[in-house]
């Protein structure tokens, strides 16, 4: 046996226990049955001072209850405070007693009764219209119903009379009945305390129209505007409105619950005015909504509904103050939908994804096939283990609640053949095929795409030049794969790499199994100067490696190193000086060499660049023994005071001699030039294997043929 007791006014908030959630809406009682509850026979008995009553579809219709099963399978009861067997006390408590009835599958029977209570959140207004999924109801307050009198009945008696109108009648013809005559025709008529309350079924004889006590309710119908479920009501009810209106505002709810503006604009609902109708706009997928799919002709469709609450509020002459309340089951037609098939962008190298989707969470996929020249891949849902697939399958949950399925697999699956190799691509075609199926009905619908992959090939050996920095020296790396003759040569800007060039360069060359190392100092010919900052000197080189018979480019490398500014050949002198030591410290940016218009090339706060030659600036030459001596000297000038007559100075005075020291007999000059298309003689240059030996020595060993240019 289960008790329930529901208040939303600081007694307790809603309760859920087990398989049961009851709330209190504005006007409604609220209670719910989980699916996994229900059993094949349920019913509900309403229990009150008489007894017990069985809630049948008629009975619920009369007397305000509206029980329906929601879109994810609850059972849902929603009960109207004015309703039949409700108890009010002190105008404010709403009490109602109810059992719930659940006959099992084995034929066991167990009633669970309920106790709800729910107090008024805000006053009655004057006149309230209730358009509910399978009744209307109207109430208003006693003080402003019409009455004529009944003598019989003694003079503070009265009867009430409702007044009926078509509306392709002219207001002469207005049909009067009394409650009883009201009743006979399925009109449900109850006064309790200050309130009169009409209630009817929606197919119930002159229910067009209904003055004093007036019934409209817009239809159940809603529209899907691409994947948006699209509703309209008009914003002025003209038959239930007297004379001038004044609009108090309208609310949009789910389940029955308002939602406040940030909840609306948290869920992306779009609410406006359009053309003097109200339209509501609830995206797919929306909190709130749910999405159903289906089939149509094949192809995969998708159904938005929701249980939408909206209230409108106005006045006008007759009515202070009129509440118009409306719960609606809306649903959109199965509208078409095509599942985006993307090829994913993957960072592995050699491995291939796509993704599928997205699809509401009542779709699962139950079998994959890939076909791309050899036998299928193949994933399916029976298959237990990732080891038994082909295929490797996941699925991504989006914030929504839809999903996508991510499936990949490596292109170096033996099942996988390459439709093409050539030109440096290899070119895969591959099939796939989709079967999806839609719960629980278990439909099924297909999914089928084709898509063509091109992957840059290289071929086993071709050449990749990679460019690395030392100190002072820059590193050229050819990786050429292991092969038993090397067929590629080097080129630095239009010089060939031969022995001569390394010799004269001073260039280091080492070799391994599938690795060619070339180290260029920074002074060497086919460095490049690019640029000299207090940073350093920037240099690089650029190497294209070309195959030896057709000279075609396989590979280039631009590369730039930024190395420590220091001495540089070619007759010129590079210092760097710090002139912070001195005490108090020297402007560097007022350092000159002997001769004063020397100044640095650039300063900041603490150092001095020079660059000149060695036959400008002052610069002396002196030899000692076999050394020749290139010597300059930086200095500061110093402020005397006073200038007319300078005895004294505010200034450290500060000089440092810089010199370059050369072996007579090692300064010389060489030209080097190549012609791009000269006949030249090509001699085998040994070089130095330091990294790993052949692990054969049967092998044949590498020969690297370096052009060696004759000068004439």
């Amino acid at each position: 046996m289960l008790m329930l007791l529901v208040s939303p006014v600081c007694e307790s908030s809603s309760e859920q226990t087990g398989s049961f959630q009851t709330k209190c809406l504005e006007r409604h009682f609220w209670l719910s049955v989980k699916s996994s509850f229900l059993g094949p026979k349920i019913r509900f008995d309403l229990e009150d001072q008489y007894g017990l009553h069985f809630l049948s579809d008629e009975e619920a219709t009369l007397c305000g209850y509206t029980v329906r099963v929601n879109d994810v399978g609850d059972l849902v009861l929603r009960a109207s405070f004015l309703g039949c067997h409700v108890l009010n006390q002190k105008g404010s408590d709403y009490y109602l007693r109810l059992w719930f009835v659940n006959e099992q599958v084995d034929g066991t029977v167990a009633a669970y009764p309920f106790q709800l209570h729910c107090s008024l959140q805000e006053r009655w207004s004057t006149r309230e219209i209730v358009c509910e999924e399978n009744y209307m109801e109207v109430s208003i307050q006693r003080p402003l119903l019409p009455t004529k009198s009944n003598k019989e009945m003694g003079a503070d008696a009265a009867e009430m009379v409702v007044m009926f109108h078509r509306a392709d009648q002219p207001p002469a013809e207005v049909r009067v009945l009394s409650l009883t005559e009201a009743a006979a025709l399925g009109y449900h008529i109850s006064l309790r305390g200050s309130r009169l309350t009409l209630r009817c079924h929606y197919s119930s004889p002159l229910s067009y129209f209904v003055k004093y006590i007036s019934v409209l309710s817009p239809p159940d119908k809603a529209a899907a505007d691409e994947s948006d479920l699209l509703w309209t009501v008009p914003y002025i009810l003209s038959p239930l409105v007297h004379g001038q209106f004044r609009d108090r505002g309208v609310t949009v709810g789910v389940n029955g619950e308002a939602l406040t503006e940030s909840d609306i604009q948290k869920r992306e609902y779009k609410i406006g005015l359009q053309d003097g109708r109200v339209e509501i706009r609830i995206p797919a997928g929306a909190q709130g909504g749910h999405v159903k799919s289906g089939v149509v002709r094949g192809q995969y469709s998708q159904s938005v509904s929701v249980d939408l609450f909206f209230k409108s509020q106005w006045e006008d002459e007759r009515w202070p103050l009129t509440q118009h309340r409306s719960f609606r089951h809306l649903k959109t037609p199965l509208m078409p939908q095509t599942p985006v098939f993307t090829h994913n962008s993957v960072p592995l190298e050699g491995y291939f994804s796509v993704t599928l989707g997205s699809f509401a969470p009542d779709v699962s996929l139950q079998t994959v096939t890939v076909e791309s020249g050899g036998d299928l891949l193949l994933w399916t849902q029976r298959r237990q283990t990732q080891r038994e697939m082909d295929l490797s399958l996941s699925k991504l949950s989006h914030p929504n609640g839809s999903h996508s399925y991510l499936l990949g697999f490596p292109l170096s699956h033996p099942k996988i053949i390459p439709e093409y190799i050539g030109g440096g691509q290899r070119i895969y075609s591959l099939a796939f095929a989709f079967i999806l199926s839609i719960s629980p009905n278990g439909e099924v619908f297909y999914h089928q795409a084709t898509i063509e992959h091109n992957v840059e090939y290289t071929a086993p050996g071709s050449p990749r030049l990679e460019g690395k920095c030392t100190d002072n020296s820059l590193l050229v790396l050819l990786h050429h794969g292991v092969q038993t003759e090397l067929r590629w040569e080097l080129f630095l800007g239009a010089r060939r790499l031969d022995w001569e060039l390394v010799m004269m360069g001073g260039f280091i060359v080492e070799t391994d199994e599938d690795l060619f190392i070339v180290e260029i100092p920074l002074h060497s010919p086919g460095m490049n100067y690019e640029e000299l900052t207090l940073q350093g000197i920037v240099a690089g080189v650029d190497v294209t490696v070309v195959e030896a018979e057709s000279l075609k480019v396989q590979d280039r490398l631009v590369y730039k190193c930024t190395f420590p500014a220091q001495e540089l050949l070619e007759g010129r002198m590079v210092a760097v000086v710090d002139t912070t030591h001195t005490i108090p410290p020297t402007q560097p940016n007022r350092t000159t060499l002997l001769d004063p218009s020397c100044v640095p090339m650039e300063t900041d706060s603490a150092r001095a660049l020079f660059n000149f030659s060695f036959n400008s600036c002052g610069t002396t030459v002196s030899t000692e023994e076999n050394v020749l001596v290139y010597e300059n000297q930086i200095s500061y000038l110093q402020d005397f005071l006073p200038l007319d007559d300078p005895v004294i100075h505010r200034d450290s005075p500060y000089r440092l001699t810089i010199q370059c020291r050369y072996p007579v007999n090692d300064s010389s000059v060489l030209a080097i030039r190549r012609p791009l298309n000269s006949s030249l003689d090509l001699l085998p240059m040994p070089v130095k294997r330091t990294r790993r030996e052949a692990a054969n020595t049967d092998m044949e060993t590498p020969s690297y043929h370096l052009t060696v240019l004759k000068l004439g």
